[in-house]
Parts: C-alpha cells; sequence; structure tokens
C-alpha cells in the first residue's frame, strides 16, 4: 500500500508550490520520497496508488470529475478532495484533489496535509500502536470525502513589517491556513518589496502595502492648527508618498490608517469624523483619478467616530472602510474581553449596512500578539523585510510563548464570541476583508493554535465551535504555546 505516485495535472507557481506541500507531509508519513509523474503515463497511473491534483476540466482532474468522484463548488477557493478506490486501478487507491482555481488546488492540500493527515488518517487504529503514527500509509488509508468554499473571501493578516522576521516561512505558514491577504505596514516602502510580494503571489496571497495618512504615534499633533491648507497640504504629501514611494513596486493595493486613534468624537474643537472624512475623500478622489484600479482600504478606529456613523457614511464607495477597536473580543486585544459582546455585535450589524447594500466592509480583528509599544521606535530608512537568521527567531519564541500561553486560554473559552461576529460578516456582506492582527508572533516560525482556529472560522464559522477546537488542535502544523520554555 506503500507505492504511491504524485500527478500533477497543472502548471503555475501556485500549484507546484501546493505539491511541494503535499508531497512533503506524503513523504513525512510514508517514510520515502513521493515520486511525481506525467498524466500520461498510463502504466504508472493504473499500477501505482495514485495522489491527483489539479484544476477542475484539466487532464486527470476531468476523468476524476467525469468518474463523479469529485464535485467542486462555484466559488473561486473552492475545492473537493476525494480518498477512496482508484477509477484507474480497482485494486488501488487513490487521492483527488481538484480546485476551481489554482488556490483552490493549494488550499485542498493544506486542507488534506492539516484535516486528514491530523485526524482521519488515524482513524479505526491502534492508538498505542507506534506503526499508527511511524507509518500510516503502509495501511490502507481510510475512506474521505469533502467539498469546500469559504465564508470569507479575503482571509488576511495585519501586522508591522519589521516584525516579519522571515517573509518566506510566514507566508508559507499563511498558505498551510488557507489565507490569502496580507496588510504590510511600513514606515517606508521595504527595498525588497518586489521579492516579497513575487513570493507570496506563488502562494496566492495579496500584498497590501500599509502607510499613514496623517496618523502617528501621537495623533493629536495632527489636529494643531488643522484647517484648509493643512488639509491641502497633507493630500499632497499622501499623494507623493504613493507616486514615489509605492507606484512602481509590486503589490495589490494600499492600507492607510487616519487620525482616528481617539477615545473621544472631538480633538482641538473638530469633529474627528467631519476631519477625517474630508481628507479621505479628497486624496482618495485624487489618487483613483491617477491610478483608477488602485484598491484602497481606510483602516478606521471605531472609538472616535461611533456617534458620528451618518458622517463616516460619505466615506468614497470606492475605498474599503476596515474597521477596528469596535468593542468587545474579538477587536480586543484581551481575548478574554467579552464585557457587552452583545452591544459590539449590535455595533458591527449597523457597519455592514453603513454604506449601502454594496459595503466594502472589512474588519480587524484582535486577541493575538502586539507590538511591544514601550520599545517601539520609528525606522528613518527603509529596510530589507523579512530576512533575520534563525538563532534570533528561536530565541525571540522562547519569548513570545509565555505570551500566547495567555492568548491560547482565551480563545480556548471564548472563540465562540469570534464565530459569531465572523459569521454576521460572512452572511451580511458580498465580499468581506477580514484580517487578524498578528505581530511580531513569530508566525513564520510556529503556527499557534489561536491563529489556526482565526483561520478555520473564516472558512466556516458556524461550524460546531468545541468541534473545531477538537480539529485544529489535531493539526501536524499547529503548536501550544510550550509550557516548558518557562522552567
Amino acid at each position: 500500500m506503500n507505492d504511491w505516485i504524485l500527478v500533477c495535472g497543472g502548471d503555475g507557481e501556485i500549484v507546484a508550490n501546493a505539491s511541494e506541500m503535499l508531497s512533503a507531509s506524503v513523504s513525512r508519513l510514508s517514510g520515502k520520497p513521493l515520486p511525481s509523474v506525467p498524466e500520461n503515463d498510463r502504466d504508472a497511473v493504473n499500477s501505482n496508488n495514485v495522489i491527483c491534483i489539479g484544476r477542475v476540466g484539466q487532464g486527470v482532474i476531468g476523468r476524476c470529475e467525469s468518474a463523479g468522484v469529485v464535485s467542486v463548488p462555484a466559488e473561486d477557493d473552492g475545492y473537493s478532495i476525494f480518498i477512496g478506490r482508484s477509477i484507474f486501478n480497482c485494486e488501488r487507491q487513490m487521492i483527488c484533489i481538484a480546485g476551481r482555481t489554482d488556490g483552490g488546488v493549494l488550499y485542498g492540500c493544506a486542507d488534506l496535509c492539516n484535516r486528514y493527515f491530523g485526524d482521519v488518517i488515524y482513524r479505526g487504529r491502534d492508538l498505542w500502536c507506534d506503526d499508527t503514527y511511524d507509518a500510516p500509509f503502509s495501511h490502507a488509508l481510510p475512506e474521505w470525502s469533502v467539498s469546500c468554499s469559504p465564508a470569507v473571501k479575503t482571509r488576511a493578516v495585519w501586522t508591522w513589517g519589521h516584525v516579519i522576521y522571515d517573509y518566506r516561512g510566514f507566508f508559507r505558514n499563511m498558505a498551510r491556513l488557507r489565507l490569502n491577504e496580507i496588510v504590510i505596514w511600513n514606515d517606508h516602502a521595504p527595498l525588497n518589496a518586489d521579492a516579497v510580494v513575487d513570493f507570496a503571489h506563488s502562494l496566492g496571497i495579496k500584498v497590501i502595502w500599509g502607510f499613514s495618512w496623517g496618523w502617528s504615534t501621537s495623533c493629536r499633533d495632527d489636529f494643531d492648527n488643522f484647517g484648509a491648507e493643512r488639509m491641502k497640504a497633507l493630500k499632497a504629501e499622501i499623494i507623493a508618498r504613493y507616486t514615489e514611494e509605492y507606484a512602481n513596486i509590486k503589490g495589490d493595493g494600499i492600507y492607510f490608517q487616519s487620525f482616528t486613534e481617539f477615545g473621544a468624537d472631538r480633538e482641538k474643537g473638530r469633529r474627528v469624523a467631519e476631519t477625517v472624512t474630508e481628507l479621505v475623500n479628497v486624496t482618495a478622489c485624487e489618487l483613483l483619478s491617477m491610478y483608477p484600479d488602485l484598491h484602497i482600504q481606510f483602516g478606521l478606529h471605531a472609538t472616535s467616530v461611533k456617534d458620528n456613523l451618518d458622517v463616516i457614511a460619505r466615506v468614497d464607495p470606492r475605498i474599503y472602510v476596515v474597521w477596528e477597536d469596535c468593542g468587545a473580543f474579538p477587536y480586543a486585544y484581551d481575548p478574554s474581553n467579552i464585557s457587552r459582546f452583545e452591544e459590539t455585535e449590535a455595533f458591527t450589524e449597523k457597519l455592514l449596512s453603513l454604506r449601502g447594500g454594496n459595503e466594502r466592509f472589512g474588519a480587524v480583528l484582535k486577541g493575538m500578539l502586539k507590538l511591544d509599544w514601550t520599545r517601539f521606535e520609528h525606522s528613518k530608512e527603509r529596510i530589507v523585510l523579512g530576512e533575520r537568521d534563525g538563532a534570533f527567531i528561536r530565541e525571540r519564541q522562547i519569548k513570545k510563548n509565555r505570551i500566547w500561553k495567555i492568548i491560547q486560554s482565551g480563545w480556548l473559552k471564548n472563540a465562540g464570541y469570534a464565530a459569531r461576529v465572523i459569521s454576521l460578516i460572512a452572511k451580511r456582506s458580498e465580499s468581506p476583508v477580514v484580517e487578524a492582527l498578528i505581530e511580531d508572533a513569530l508566525l513564520e516560525n510556529r503556527i499557534m493554535f489561536p491563529a489556526a482556529l482565526y483561520a478555520e472560522l473564516l472558512w466556516d464559522p458556524d461550524a460546531d465551535v468545541a468541534e473545531l477546537i477538537g480539529r485544529v488542535a489535531k493539526y501536524p502544523c499547529v503548536c501550544f504555546a510550550n509550557t516548558e520554555v518557562d522552567a
């Protein structure tokens, strides 16, 4: 039963990375390399246990569709997995992963590596037998099939760029979690921006570059002598910065924040909502006249505008408004903070219809790791992003595990509240953007349980939360904070 081959019915970097992810997992479990053969090698396909991956309607996947073993959902990221008797030789087994798009192929492979290889492959076997775990491919594989598409179309991470220490590892782990976008906030565009974007795209991940539109770590300074001239000057600064730093590098859009990070709705006599809406609209209008295809996300702190939503409703409808700090967990940094959750849920529902039926809605969810602002310093120069050495990453992981222990406890207890908010967003918005703030969290080194659970909720927020927690806990790629590091 251990004679397996891989048939990849597609090309391109995303499918190649999908097959690489799958091959690594199969080889780890089978104890031998997974040979790859062309789909026209009928002798090999007919005489071996075969793993077929590819897009619908193409080559060997088309044959699997015709045989009725897979039926792929219509959504772009949809996929179907079948494990059972081979359609090429009834005495052999097959694994078929069919995706609607290249991304669907990748997510199907990730789901197999996570869910099937973490749980299903061991079903019906003696848990106290070493071979159960050492050689699961030496026995017939349990039959299994699933078809999936995500509840949330854009599934993202938000982070400052200087705390991505290994961008390749970071993006590989995002792909393993079936995430497809990252917002990277920087003081200046990275020197290696194009290389970062190219690698992200090879894993189906869009890169949104984040920078300030009048936001700083002391927002109150922005309101000194703020009038028409200041508005005009700030607009010119923003457009010049985009043109000089971002227009000529690769990327899939921009994210900005402006001066909304206040606890009150007025600052120095000016209404925050009116001032920020005016700045955003006049700046975006000119920017979009120059770059009409530019994707723009406006990161907005609800704390200063929650009582002036009629003003925010006037934000240019071409812009995604990405809401932050909307109340209790999952918007709160502390996942144990569920005080007044019902108000938070009702507020989210109000935001979802703020600008009409085609609302370009986004949300930044928290409850993970964040920057240590007591040690923060702005970067005065451009940096090379995500190229720190392994020793630094391993040492930093030990420190972060102490925080992760507390964070994972909150998610184990309160994940249901995150599920309710994500479910509401998925049902009320046609194409929402949901971003988790996961910064200085070593995602490139370890996929911690809360991050994996968040990612799963984006696919199925209506799943039984207790069942989902049990499932994610078994994923081979998932780690729990190690209590031994404090010893």
